[in-house]
């Protein structure tokens, strides 16, 4: 049970410069307060500033943790392999390096090296954060799920009720250099994905799962798309097919869309999600 609770998917921190700031705030105006590691016995004019360097120490790390290690480490931090145990184990690393950090800048203002003086800074972190961020953690997660359930309930409850629409239509997608072309029945057509200034349309022909990768964006696609109502933008990276959506998923990262004939779930952004609601309940086709 708890492993597979641990084995749920996650969403990463977006707002990562708020988490950087906030957390950065906070241990400046903790240390400023309570002056723990003997802190307190630094007297000077520059005093406060020196201490305050301990919320400084911390925006690096961050930043460090944040953005460099996610840069070189990227398929580590991919969001569709994220899961509750990669997020705990990604903050214990995260309290870890801040106090790792503070404990050398203490050691370099207090000229005071030492393993005991290490630990302490690591217990002490690990002490004052680990117990609220968990809970915090658990709680995210737990609400996250709670919404995207009944979100999904809502869009299963809404497919139930809609009559497919399967026009005998020919949609021509065509590439940017207006030659390469892909004409197609807009019954068989599943989903279009954009792969940078290209895209995967995906179809079926002949009761079998096709693609072809045209050098066009998602964008174009999507405006030449704009007169097949019943194909419409979920997700910065896809364009779906509403009539093949069978069902729709639901989970602490979002929401996905299941489709007639493929084992690919489609993502749905929030920013896309009540424009496919509305999309779907109305039957504007």
């Amino acid at each position: 049970m708890i492993k597979e609770y641990l084995n749920q998917p996650y969403p990463p921190f977006k707002s990562k410069w708020k988490l950087i700031v906030f957390i950065s705030l906070f241990i400046a105006l903790f240390m400023l307060i309570f002056q723990p590691f003997g802190s307190s016995a630094y007297h000077g004019s520059n005093g406060v500033f020196i201490i305050a360097g301990y919320g400084f120490v911390t925006f690096i790390t961050l930043i460090v943790d944040l953005f460099v290690i996610q840069f070189f480490f990227k398929s580590l931090f991919e969001r569709k392999n994220w899961t509750v145990i990669k997020q705990l184990f990604w903050i214990i690393w995260i309290i870890f390096t801040i106090g790792l950090g503070n404990y050398l800048y203490s050691a370099i203002i207090f000229s005071y090296w030492s393993l005991n003086g290490f630990l302490m800074f690591q217990v002490y972190t690990l002490s004052v954060g680990i117990i609220p961020i968990v809970i915090l953690t658990i709680l995210k997660q737990n609400t996250l799920l709670s919404q995207n359930l009944k979100s999904a309930k809502d869009f299963n409850t809404s497919l139930n009720h809609k009559d497919d629409v399967f026009e005998k239509q020919i949609i021509c997608l065509m590439a940017d250099n207006e030659k390469d072309k892909l004409e197609i029945e807009s019954s068989n057509l599943l989903y279009i994905e954009s792969t940078g200034n290209y895209i995967r349309v995906f179809y079926i022909k002949d009761n079998e799962l096709k693609n072809m990768l045209l050098r066009c964006t998602l964008k174009r696609a999507e405006l030449q798309m704009k007169k097949y109502p019943f194909l419409i933008r979920c997700h910065r990276a896809f364009l779906v097919n509403t009539n093949k959506i069978t069902k729709v998923k639901g989970n602490s990262q979002g929401l996905k869309l299941v489709l007639n004939n493929t084992g690919t779930e489609i993502p749905v952004s929030r920013n896309f999600s009540k424009r496919l609601k509305d999309k779907i309940n109305h039957h504007q086709y």
